[in-house]
């Protein structure tokens, strides 16, 4: 069965082969990742030439940065909710005492 490895951990991989000399190809990179499909990792080669490795994980921090911002937002709303349920129960059980 092919692992799927997105496109940083293949360049990453690819760099740690060039950084000892080695010329990495396809099929060298899919032994190295312990598998994946070729046409992803001939893909991941070719986006290095229009994007460099490096722009490529700015990019990616910064949408991480940003879907834990919007993570953030959305657990702060549903705690809202959550608060706003707690006092009608607590007016219903209130209510309920009286």
């Amino acid at each position: 069965m092919a692992r799927h490895h997105d496109t940083i951990e293949i360049l990453v991989t690819a760099r740690h082969l060039e950084a000892q000399g080695i010329r990495p190809t396809t099929r060298m990179l899919r032994l190295a990742l312990g598998g994946g499909s070729n046409a992803a990792i001939a893909q991941a080669l070719a986006v290095e030439e229009l994007t460099p490795l490096e722009e490529l994980i700015r990019r990616r921090r910064d949408q991480l940065d940003l879907d834990i911002a919007n993570a953030r937002r959305v657990l702060a709303e549903l705690e809202a909710e959550q608060a706003r349920l707690d006092e009608l129960d607590d007016s219903l059980a209130a209510l309920g005492r009286a």
